[in-house]
C-alpha cells in the first residue's frame, strides 16, 4: 500500500465478510489515510465451514500449508496432536500464521479470514485421510451424513501415520476414512488436496452438479 498515492483507489476488507472500496486521503511516514467508499459483495466462501486439522509440519512447510489453504477457502485451522506428531505449535508460530492468512486472503479475495481453533464442531463430519481406506472424498460428501453436514473437518496426520490405537478411535467416533491416492503425501500436500477435493464436492452440490 505504501508505493500507492494519494487519490488511488482499494478494497479493504475486516476479515469477517465485509469489504469496501476505499481511497487514499494521505500517506505519511508509514500512515496511511483513507476515506471508506461503497460496500462490495464479497467473493462467496464454501457452502459450509471447513475445518484443517492437521498434525503440522515443522518450519516452512506448516507456512505453506496455511498460505494456500486460506486461498482454497479454509474456515479454520486445528493444530492436531496425533499420536506421532512431530510439532506442538505454541503462540509464537501461530502468531505467524494468522499473518501468512491474512496474506493470503488479500491475495486471493477473500474477506473472511480462517481462526485458529482449539477443536472443530463436535457435530461436523469428519473425513480422515488414511492409505487403503475404501472411500473417496466425494463419495463421503454424498452419503446421508455428507449431505446434512453443517461443517467438515479434515484431518492428515503425521507422516509416520496412524497408530493403530489412533484409527480404532476414528472407528469408534464415526469418522470417515477417505483415500487420496495409493502414494504416502507430505502432510502439506494431502491437506491442500483433501481440501481442493472437498471444495470442489462442495460447490458441484451446490450447484446441482454431484
Amino acid at each position: 500500500m505504501l508505493r500507492l498515492k494519494p487519490g488511488a483507489e482499494l478494497g479493504v476488507f475486516d476479515g469477517l465478510g465485509h469489504e469496501r472500496r476505499a481511497r487514499i486521503e494521505e500517506v505519511r511516514r508509514g500512515l496511511v489515510t483513507l476515506i471508506l467508499g461503497e460496500a462490495v459483495e464479497p467473493l462467496a466462501e464454501l457452502p459450509v465451514p471447513v475445518f484443517i486439522c492437521a498434525a503440522f509440519p515443522r518450519g516452512g512447510r506448516g507456512d505453506w500449508l496455511v498460505e494456500k489453504a486460506t486461498e482454497l477457502g479454509a474456515a479454520a485451522f486445528v493444530p492436531l496432536e496425533a499420536d506421532r506428531s512431530v510439532m506442538h505449535p505454541g503462540d509464537g508460530r501461530v502468531h505467524r500464521w494468522r499473518r501468512i492468512a491474512i496474506e493470503a486472503a488479500e491475495q486471493s479475495g477473500r474477506a473472511t479470514l480462517p481462526q485458529f481453533a482449539m477443536a472443530a464442531p463436535p457435530d461436523a463430519l469428519t473425513l480422515v485421510a488414511d492409505l487403503g481406506a475404501e472411500f473417496t472424498p466425494r463419495q463421503a460428501l454424498r452419503g446421508a451424513r455428507g449431505v446434512q453436514a453443517s461443517s467438515v473437518a479434515l484431518h492428515i496426520g503425521p507422516e509416520g501415520g496412524w497408530t493403530l490405537e489412533e484409527r480404532a478411535r476414528h472407528a469408534a467416533e464415526d469418522k470417515v476414512r477417505v483415500s487420496l491416492g495409493p502414494r504416502p503425501l507430505r502432510i502439506e500436500t494431502a491437506a491442500v488436496t483433501l481440501l481442493a477435493l472437498i471444495a470442489d464436492a462442495l460447490r458441484s452440490g451446490r450447484d446441482g452438479d454431484g
